[in-house]
Parts: structure tokens; sequence; C-alpha cells
């Protein structure tokens, strides 16, 4: 795999990984790779090239001023140090052989601006190939990435793209805009010109379907759906099937290893007409073409058993086929499995439950169960719990006995099923899966209690207030909303109770009751019975709504919404956070302004899909609140253009968002304090931007104003108690008499600025 980029000289540059079909060893390494002068007597052609392109700098004490030098090192970390072996390491690349002279290391001087004259030894020399340096006299430098950190380098390397720069158009009375560009040089123009390849990758690689059977996808629209369903078409697996049938090579085969040997074209496979012929059978060839089978989940249990089988069973000519071992005919593919000896010994998941059961607590015990169903893709569960079923039902089976009176009471199916259901509903709780969707059988529910758990957990978390508390804390409080926030709070009121199914965003900076708004408009729409869900971008938000969440908790977002182009949220249609989706009509969602676009989009999907209904969000009423003012979603290793296009406004749900603002700041309004509606317009005019400041963008704020803000009492004797001397000079200070002289001593004091 390799890609193209050009220098800053404009010349093109290749990065390039290959895989070697044999590993190579350690002790080879030295008969591929170099890190040393060769002799100039036994080969000077060889020395010449190394001499004129494998030299790194010299830097440090020898030029500080090189490209290479950071903070006073060289970030390549030349100059090596000398090795009189190869070593392999265990991270990163190999520490190879480089010689002193004293161990028979070669030296020559090199002749430096100035006519300095420089001796290089072999720390100096860039890894190389003999072989490449003599065939292309150039600069090639070759590494061995022999772990998963070198790999990931490369990998990360070659297709991290070319390098970009973020700059601002700015213009008089207009805000800076900010735009992604990149020089292009008359090299690379010239190379996309005629149309030459900038990344490619070698052996091309052949994704195969798996599926049982009858289980491919089929795609129709309205008008084709007969069509397609009476003449469905070959998926690679089932072309494979009827290519057993009549050719005689292709039973030798393994599933995998058709691309080599097939070409799949008009829903068949059929012999490569080009590639390295197979004396054993005429007209056959074979390319270096790779197959690659679709992975399957653990928990897709017969699909992921048939994969197994497609890897080591050649020739199937059908699924029957598949299941047949030995002329015997298994009911599924996981007994084949186990018939042909592919299931791995999973003893080692026992040992761990015996070692437990000496020193833990038997829920201790079952919560360690839980964890191995739900993460470690065990295939055989059922062996599991049959094994270790008496340890974990130990507190039932004593809780059993108190109750009877029996102290000789066995553990009973009664007491197994108590045991199964308490596991499942620690499993339900951190996977959202019954036993029965990981081949176990579920326990039996008789209780409606626990049936409720099972089925609608998380519907009837937000269908079970305590309705007469909602409506005593909206008599108490609707009459303190400001005229503003009475405004807003009527709008999404009307809006909801008339499912427009608008979309709206409230502007709401510091201080302006947002949080006391969305408090009250909730409960509101609860005690109305409406499905109102509060979610927060931050934990710390979270908490401060009633019953608020995360969005990626509630919401089940995905993680990569930066990579992810049509992101989703990760919901079952059918299950209880399904069902409470499609029964909402109102979400709040404060701090929104953090949240990746991607966040919102998700759920607009996700929506639309659950409620079938093609509005914005599927019809539900949402409120975006925030202050873009503050945090921007963060972009890792991002440009201020790249958390620009992340945000909230970038997204095509803009365009449905109607826009209202909070503007009384309620500091301002209850402690009727000037200096503190000063001081809040001021922290606006610095978040629009508008605020003047001086030639060094430095914001100066008046010392006695600021104090004024401030309970000067808090500041000096909970902020900074080291100093609270200050307040001992005059208890009966005003405020506004704190001096510049004492603000300068407590920044002294404590290094920081008020």
């Amino acid at each position: 795999m390799y890609t193209i980029e050009w220098k800053k000289r404009g010349l093109p540059h290749v990065h390039l990984l290959v895989w070697l079909n044999d590993k190579l060893r350690p002790n080879y390494i030295d008969l591929v790779l170099s890190a040393e002068l060769p002799n100039q007597q036994e080969d000077p052609s060889l020395f010449n090239v190394v001499s004129r392109n494998m030299i790194h700098g010299p830097c440090g004490t020898f030029n500080m001023n090189s490209p290479c030098m950071q903070n006073g090192k060289c970030s390549k970390g030349f100059p090596k140090l000398f090795t009189i072996a190869t070593q392999s390491g265990q991270d990163g690349y190999p520490k190879y052989r480089r010689r002193s002279p004293d161990d028979g290391g070669q030296t020559f001087q090199l002749r430096k601006s100035g006519n300095r004259m420089i001796t290089i030894d072999n720390r100096w020399i860039v890894p190389y190939s003999p072989l490449l340096l003599r065939v292309f006299d150039c600069h090639i430098n070759i590494e061995l990435c022999h772990s998963v950190k070198a790999i990931q380098y490369i990998c990360s390397y070659i297709n991290k793209g070319s390098d970009q720069a973020a700059f601002s158009v700015e213009s008089r009375d207009e805000i800076k805009e900010f735009q992604n560009g990149r020089y292009i040089s008359s090299s690379e123009a010239a190379w996309r010109i005629f149309g030459f390849t900038i990344h490619e990758r070698s052996p091309a690689i052949f994704q195969l379907s798996v599926h049982l059977e009858n289980g491919q996808r089929v795609y129709f629209t309205d008008q084709n759906a007969r069509e397609r369903l009476e003449n469905v078409r070959n998926t690679t697996l089932m072309a494979f099937f009827e290519l057993c049938h009549h050719d005689e090579f292709a039973k030798t085969l393994l599933y995998i290893e058709v691309p080599s040997y097939y070409t799949f074209t008009n829903n068949r496979f059929n012999r490569r007409k080009q590639g390295e012929s197979i004396v054993q059978y005429p007209g056959v060839k074979k390319s270096n073409v790779l197959g690659r089978v679709y992975t399957v989940h653990p928990s897709n249990v017969e699909c992921y058993y048939l994969r197994m089988l497609l890897h080591h069973v050649r020739g199937p000519t059908s699924f029957l086929d598949l299941k047949t071992v030995d002329d015997v005919i298994h009911p599924t593919f996981q007994r084949a499995c186990q018939a042909l000896g592919l299931l791995q010994d999973e003893s080692h998941w026992n040992s761990t439950l015996e070692e437990a059961a000496l020193f833990q607590s038997v829920s201790n015990l079952r919560e360690l169960f839980v964890i191995m169903i739900a993460f470690c893709h065990i295939t055989n569960l059922t062996e599991l719990w049959e094994n270790h079923k008496n340890n974990m039902s130990l507190d039932i089976l004593q809780q059993e006995r108190h109750r009877s009176g029996n102290h000789d009471l066995a553990v009973t199916p009664y007491i197994l099923n108590k045991t199964l259901i308490l596991i499942e509903n620690d499993l339900l709780k951190i996977s959202g899966k019954k036993l029965s969707d990981f081949n176990m059988e579920s326990p039996l529910r008789t209780d409606d209690n626990d049936n409720n758990f099972l089925r609608d957990r998380a519907y009837i978390a937000e269908t079970s207030y305590d309705y007469d508390i909602l409506s005593k804390y909206i008599q108490e409080n609707e009459p303190k909303l400001t005229n503003d926030q009475q405004v807003i709070y009527n709008t999404i009121l009307q809006s909801v109770l008339q499912d427009t199914g608008e979309l709206f965003f409230l502007d709401a900076p510091g201080g302006t009751g947002k949080t006391f708004m969305l408090n009250l408009l909730l409960p509101k729409l609860r005690v109305e019975r409406i499905i109102s869900l509060a979610v927060a971008s931050s934990g710390i938000a979270a908490t401060l709504l009633q019953n608020g969440k995360t969005a990626h908790s509630a919401f089940k977002l995905p993680l990569d919404l930066q990579t992810n182009e049509r992101p989703v949220c990760s919901v079952k249609k059918q299950s209880s956070l399904g069902k409470l989706l499609r029964e909402t009509r109102f979400i709040a969602w404060d701090e929104s302004t953090m949240a990746n676009k991607g966040g919102p989009e998700a759920l607009d999907r996700t929506l639309r899909d659950f409620k079938n209904n093609d509005r914005p969000m599927g019809g539900v009423v949402i409120l975006f609140a925030g202050d873009f003012r503050q945090i921007l979603p963060v972009v890792p290793k991002g440009t201020k253009s790249d958390e620009i296009n992340a945000c909230l406004k970038s997204s095509y749900l803009w365009s449905y968002i109607t826009s209202l603002r909070l503007t009384t700041n309620m500091r301002v309004h209850l402690g009727g304090d000037n200096n503190a509606e000063l001081f809040s317009q001021h922290l606006l005019k610095i978040g629009d931007g508008t605020f003047q400041n001086d030639k060094d963008s430095i914001i100066q704020i008046n010392s006695t104003f600021a104090i004024s803000v401030l309970d000067r009492n808090n500041l000096i004797n909970k902020v900074y108690p080291e100093i609270s001397h200050l307040s001992n000079k005059s208890n009966e200070m005003k405020k506004t008499d704190i001096t510049s002289t004492d603000i300068t001593l407590i920044n002294v004091n404590k290094s920081k600025t008020i």
C-alpha cells in the first residue's frame, strides 16, 4: 500500500508499506537492512550513495538551527547510540546495529558550509536497504515494522492526507471567515493532469458475503418488488455452492480461496483468463486477489458458526452439506463445528469462576458471569452455567432455607430460575439483551414486575412521575418567570400541544435562567402525560435537569461522530428505548452548542425511521439550548474551521430551526446591582467579539469594578485563605474600598488573576 505526497520543494515522495509473506526473523535483519556506513574500499559505489543520501543532519551541536531540532533536541532521535548487534526490542522499531569505530565501524569526513569538516560515524546513518540504494541511487529510508505500534503509525501516516492550512479572511465590519486550503505545486498539478495514481494497494481484496439459508439481503422498490422476489439474485455464497456442483477444481477450495481463481460476474463465479497457470488443472489460472469473508458477531450464533465452517470445509454444495460431518446431518452449524473439533477449549472460563467462588460474594460471582456473557463471546454458556449454578444460587438458597425453616433444603428449579432472573436483569442493564440472545434458556417470569422490567424499563422510568409533586412545583415557580422567559415558555408549550413538530434553538447566555425555565417546562408537559426527555451534552449539565441524562447515554449515540458520515443511534426499534422514542413528543437538549452536529443528525435519522415520519426529527419538538459564545465541539487535532464545521449551525438541521433568545440576566434582575449588569454586558461583548481591547488582544478590566461584583469577604476568606489578614485591616471596609495594591498582593501570593 502506498501514497504519493509532495514535499516542500514540489518533488514527489512515496510512503510505501509492504507485508512480507514470510516473517523476517531477527537474525536476518542485518542481511536486508543496514544503518551503517559501508566499507569504502570494498564497496565504493554503495558508499557514495549512502554518504550523499542517507546522512541525517548532522544536527544538535553541529547545527542548532536544523529543522529537526525541537526544544534543543533532535525530534528524530539522532545521534543514535552505538549498538554492537541488532536488537528487535519490545515496541516500535528495532535498534539496528551501529558499530563504533573501536568495534569496526566506518567513518568519513563530511564537508559542511564554511569548509568545516565533521566526522560522520554510524550514529548518523538513516536505515536503508543496500539493494534498493544500488538500484535507485537516491534517498530511501527503510524501517522494519515488527510491532503493532509501528504498523499503526505507518498506516496512519499513509492515510493522513496532504498537509493543509487554515487561514482567515477579514473584512471591515464583517466577522472573520475561516477557510481550509492547501497549496498544490506545479509537479503535483502535472501528476494529477496525467492521471498518475496517488494512492494504491495491492493485492486486491474481494469481500465475500455470509448469511443463513434464505437470509440474504434483497433490495427492492415498490415497482420491482415482485420481480425481485421471484428472481432473487445470487450472493457470492450461493454462487460458491453452485460452482462446487459442477466444477471439480472448486471442490478443492475453501470459500476464501475462490477469488484467487475465479471472477464474480453476472452473479456467478467464472474462471480467470489471466494469471499463473495451474499444472494439475488445465484452464485454471491464479491471481493474487485475496478473499475476505465479512465478520459476524458471536451473538448471531448460527451465522457465526456458519462462517467458521466456511473457513474449514472445502467444496460444500449447500447449507445442508456444511451441516453434514461423517455422513451425519447435524441440526445446527454449531453442532457441526463441535463434530469437526473446531470449537476452542474454554476451560479457562471454568477456572475463572472456580477461583472467584473461593473468595467473592455470590452477588459478585453473578456479576462476573454477566460480564462474561455480555463481552467475552463464550460459545458454550449453557455448560458454564450448569457447572457453576449452585455457587451462584447460594444466597437465594439460604433465604429459602430461612423462610421455610428447612435447613436441609437443596437447590430447586425455583431457586435456579430466580437466580437466572437476577442474572438476566443485570444483563439487561449493561447490554440491553436477554439470555436467549446468547443462546441460553431465558428464566420463567410469572411476576408482572419482572415482565415490566424485561420489556419496558426505560419506558416506565419516563411515565412513573409523582404528578402531585410536579403540579405543586409548577404552581410555585410559574409566577417567577420573567417576561422573555414567559414568551418562550408559552411558545414551546403551544408547539408541543399542537404537535407542530418545530425545532427551536434557545440562545441563553450565562445567568439568564435557562436551566430554571427548562426545569419548569419539563414538569408542565409531563403532568399533561406527554413524554418529555431531558438530555445534555455534558454530564454536569445533565445533573441540573430533572431526570436528565447525557445525550450519548439517552440516545445511544455512536462515538465516531467526527468520522461517520451518516451516523444513527444504536437503538433497536422494538426495544424499550425504541418504544420510548416512538412515543416521545418533546426533547430538551441542553449545551447543544458543544455537541458535534453528528449527534443531532443521528437522532434525526433514528426518529424519522421509528416514527415513520419524514419531518425533521420525526415530528418531535426539539429545544436545543446553549450559548455559541462558549465551548464549541472538540475536534481532536482539528483547526478552528473544523470546530465550526462540527457545530450545530453547520448541520443541515439548522435551516429548520427557529432561534429564540433569553436576554434578562437573572442575577441582575433579582439583585438589582448595577455593577453586576455592567459586568454581564462586558461578558456578552467579549463573547460577541465586540469588546474594545488593546493591540496585544489583552482585555483590561478595572480592578475596583471586578472586586465590586464579587463578595469581598468570600473572595478573601474562602478563595484566598492564606492572606485572610487583609480582611483584618478594616472589617468595616466597603467593597469599593479595596485598592489596586490589595489586588496586586492577592495576585502575587496566589499567582492568579481576578
